[in-house]
């Protein structure tokens, strides 16, 4: 991949260009070498933002793939590459009201906001009676977004406006990124799964059933229908759909999906674009429904938030509710005004709470007790100058670092992120915000519409200005969820269209897709989903397989969706074709179970691999020592092999289990015996002091006394997890586990930058370690970018108690992320020897001797019991002359390499800076 880049010379100081790469985003083409003419061709492994006056303008990231360049395309471009209609995200408030929250809460100027208000296009900012314009207007044609964007980016670098106000109004303005985050571009980065449409292999609409549709309001200009949900009576007999639309609630007897019917509509004052509901059960049984809408925009009139009594609906399984009976009478017994005006852009009940969310205001999210009566929710708090809320969901037990915890996902909108807090504690007392503990990153120029939540560890997001659509997050460190995979549906690429709202279900996701209708994904494998089913309802509302003609992708078709009732019905509301009923099938039977082999390669890897076959969507590697207790080692791997390079010198047992939507398929167990030809798994029983017994292959242990881990005699000596990552960066515990208290660096980031990861000594003989014998020391290491400028030295001392160091070798890393480096040498005569690996950042001479000294360097030690031979004449090491000598060869054949890359060190460390600086302000990543 390359990359056009137009040459600018001399540009004036204040000119934003000469300060972001983003700005003017048709100076910028990525293209096929030879096909650029006109622009200057940069190869991308060169990019670089020189120093002097002729400048060439580029991410200032020599390290992100092509996969980043073909998103930053998709974004920067947004205006000039797609048909789309853009849209805002303004919620159906004016321009000048969003304007005013920003400056209610001090991040928007009085002087900003008028100037904005008046570049609006002329006529941008009122609303239109038409459905394909139903959303309010900011700005809409491509001259007055590109004038926009100039003077965000001029107020940013003239030091008048913050980076996230400008970004917080390009979002809602959907103008596109404008500022690309060290975070945005890591993120994107390591993302390791899908990247675009997902693949389908179905016919017709897959795995999906029509049962019944019923459109029972009238649709038109700003009033259609939008939020939905379900509601079984206790019994079960009878199943309800709630039906949100502009004009009122719609309550549908579903209990026969085939021949539904609406047994009460009640005409709720105000509504307009957005309404939507939920239910609560209170500690007696009852169920009561709350509906509410917002605004005073997009055909509303100050609409209220409304509480009804459930009870009052059939639930005898002979006997319905007759058509439009109404049986919810008004009043204290049925249904309650409560008030509340213009809170309700979208809603949810859970865990005793009502969450208000109030997209696009001030406000954010407003939260209120409905645990002690139902019938007068009691305000606790809101979220209001910390974020955007467009929507939230909760999920009750969630594992947090080996504690209990609900959390509280609120989806930020113009925010571009979801906010993780812990509700755990919440109750009716509850009056401040509860505590942040985690966030997804922060992506420039999408609108974080709603997420759900998978297996309690993988949420998925959606996005509502047609961008990443739908984003992946791994939350299990809370604290730093990582993004793995991002996808869209599988027509996106002759269909594209907007997403909305998405619900997991089971093993699969479904999201009501606008006008793609609604679309069911296998996310067994979250890092790869499979389109699995889809069902039509605006381009095919009819089901005949024929498809209306869609002028242009818009906000039309399916809105919202529910799933949950007892039948296994799903509920899907289609903005202008009403309400469908339907279910899910089997897509295919359960995986087969994988026939898996294990070979031991010559340095002791266990390579595993196993026949493919039809419909899997992913495999774990399951490992065990003793064939009862299983550890997972591998997840969500798409190829049939695995290389485990951490049982070396151990019998060990594996299962792999296969994958997809409908369940699993586990293989019998494979044995990989011990490298030296054990036919049996070897046993080490402890001797009775609890210490491991001679022989074998030995686990280290932290030895308290010494201050590093140790091993007992053995064949080999592995420290497993105990040196995992460095300083405090990762999860190392007793750091710096070093003999001589060399401490580590502290700069950087856990497996972005450098660490020391293990370190595996074995007898090259296959017989204990002894004195005079051969030993192979093998450092599992993690090297920064390409790892041209990050050495690993090893070394060795005779005596633990008191260590004089010599170098056993240095060997350069071969690339970037995780290496195994490895050396050998003789053992000298000592009974209790030390082996040091230190990981070295161009740190070409050890001038500073056996202790790494830089901002990225990390040194461990490990300690090993040797046995004596009597026989052995070999000397104990004086880490004197040799090791200098050594030294002085490495700083020789160093010194033009130093020299060489001065320039480079110099780039890493302003953007190292940049990085602290940048995580200095935002927090924990």
């Amino acid at each position: 991949t390359t990359l056009c880049i137009k040459d600018i010379y001399n540009p004036p100081s204040k000119d934003p260009f000469a300060r972001h790469p983003f700005r003017r985003c048709s100076h910028f083409f990525i293209v096929s070498q030879g096909l650029c003419t006109e622009y200057t061709i940069v190869p991308l492994a060169l990019l670089k933002r020189d120093k002097g006056d002729h400048l060439h303008y580029a991410i200032q990231a020599m390290k992100i793939s092509s996969i980043i360049w073909s998103t930053v395309a998709s974004i920067s471009f947004k205006g000039a590459a797609t048909a789309m209609q853009m849209d805002d995200m303004l919620m159906g408030q004016s321009l000048d009201s969003f304007l005013s929250g920003l400056v209610q809460h001090q991040q928007l100027s009085e002087e900003h906001k008028l100037e904005i208000v008046n570049m609006a296009s002329e006529g941008d900012s009122d609303a239109s009676s038409s459905k394909e314009h139903y959303r309010d207007k900011g700005f809409t044609t491509a001259e007055s977004k590109d004038l926009l964007r100039d003077y965000l980016y001029n107020t940013v670098y003239d030091g008048t406006m913050e980076e996230e106000t400008a970004e917080e109004i390009a979002s809602t303005l959907n103008l596109g990124g404008l500022f690309f985050t060290e975070e945005m571009v890591d993120s994107l980065a390591l993302m390791q799964g899908l990247n675009g449409a997902a693949p389908a292999d179905y016919q017709g609409e897959g795995n999906m059933h029509r049962l019944g549709n019923i459109l029972p309001v009238s649709v038109s200009g700003n009033s259609f229908v939008n939020g939905i949900w379900g509601f079984a009576t206790p019994n079960g007999a009878r199943e309800y759909a709630l039906m949100c639309a502009g004009a009122g609630l719609s309550i549908i007897d579903v209990t026969k999906a085939a021949a539904p019917v609406r047994v009460q509509f009640t005409p709720l004052s105000g509504g307009g674009i957005w309404r939507d509901v939920c239910t609560h059960v209170d500690d007696g049984g009852k169920t009561y429904a709350y509906v509410a809408a917002q605004g005073n925009h997009g055909g509303g009139n100050s609409p209220n938030l409304f509480v009804f009594d459930l009870s009052w609906l059939s639930d005898d399984a002979g006997q319905s509710n007759g058509e439009d009976s109404n049986p919810i009478p008004q009043g204290d017994n049925g249904y309650i005004d409560l008030g509340e005006t213009g809170y309700g852009h979208t809603i949810n009940c859970a865990r005793g709470l009502l969450f208000l969310h109030t997209a696009g205001s001030s406000d954010g999210c407003r939260v209120y007790d409905i645990s002690e009566n139902p019938t007068k929710p009691k305000f606790l708090f809101d979220t209001g100058g910390t974020g955007g809320c467009h929507d939230s969901m909760v999920q009750t037990g969630v594992d947090v670092g080996g504690e209990t915890k609900d959390l509280w996902i609120i989806s930020e909108g113009f925010g571009r992120r979801d906010n993780i807090r812990d509700i755990t504690l919440v109750n009716p007392k509850t009056k401040s915000i509860p505590p942040l503990i985690g966030r997804t990153p922060t992506m420039a120029g999408i609108y974080s519409h709603s997420s759900d939540l998978y297996k309690n560890r993988y949420l998925f997001q959606t996005d509502e200005n047609n961008l990443h659509d739908i984003s992946v997050y791994d939350i299990k460190n809370i604290q730093s969820p990582v993004l793995i995979s991002k996808f869209q549906h599988s027509e996106h690429n002759s269909f594209d269209t907007y997403t909305h709202n998405g619900f997991v279900l089971g093993h699969y996701y479904l999201n009501a897709y606008y006008q793609a209708g609604l679309r069911v994904f296998d996310i067994s494998n979250p890092h790869y989903v499979q389109e699995v089913g889809k069902i039509e309802t605006h381009r095919d509302p009819d089901g005949d397989g024929k498809y209306e003609k869609i002028k242009k992708p818009l906000f039309e078709g399916a809105w919202n969706l529910h799933v949950g009732l007892p039948s296994g019905n799903i509920l899907v509301n289609d903005m202008f074709k009403g309400l469908f009923i339907v279910k899910a099938s089997a897509p295919y039977d359960p995986p087969e179970s994988p026939v898996v082999s294990a070979e031991r390669g010559g340095n002791g890897d266990v390579n595993l691999s196993w026949n493919s076959g039809s419909n899997i969507r992913g495999y774990s590697v399951d490992r065990s020592f003793d064939d009862v207790t299983y550890t997972r080692i591998a997840e969500h791997l798409i190829g049939t092999s695995f290389l485990d390079s951490d049982a070396r010198g151990k019998s060990a047992f594996y299962r792999i289990i296969a994958v997809n939507g409908e369940g699993e398929g586990v293989s019998d167990s494979v044995y990989s015996k011990f490298v030296t030809g054990d036919t049996t798994p070897p046993t080490h029983a402890p001797t009775p002091d609890g210490t491991p017994g001679n022989g074998g292959p030995q686990t280290a242990t932290y030895n308290k006394e010494l201050g590093v881990p140790s091993c007992a005699i053995g064949v080999s000596c592995d420290t497993l997890l105990l040196l995992d990552g460095r300083h405090k960066l990762g999860p190392e515990p007793n750091q710096p586990n070093t003999l001589d208290n060399c401490s580590d660096g502290t700069g950087g980031n856990y497996h972005s930058d450098e660490s020391l990861d293990a370190i595996f000594i074995s007898s090259d003989s296959g017989e204990d370690i002894t004195e005079g014998s051969t030993v192979t020391v093998k450092a599992d290491a993690w090297c920064w970018d390409n790892g041209r400028y990050d050495f690993i030295y090893f070394f060795h001392a005779s005596d633990a108690t008191d260590p004089d160091w010599n170098l056993t070798g240095r060997i350069q890393c071969t690339g970037g992320g995780k290496q195994t480096l490895s050396v050998s040498y003789e053992l000298p005569k000592g009974t209790l020897q030390a082996v040091r690996a230190s990981i070295q950042y161009q740190n070409g001479d050890v001038a500073q001797g056996a202790c790494g000294s830089g901002s990225y360097d990390d040194t461990d030690d490990v300690v090993i019991e040797v046995k004596e031979d009597p026989s052995f004449q070999g000397t104990t090491d004086t880490g004197t002359t040799e090791a200098e000598e050594q030294v002085e060869t490495v700083k020789e054949s160093t010194n033009s390499d130093q020299q060489t890359h001065d320039m480079k060190k110099q780039h890493r460390k302003g953007e190292r800076k940049r990085k602290q600086q940048l995580r200095k302000k935002n927090g924990s990543r």
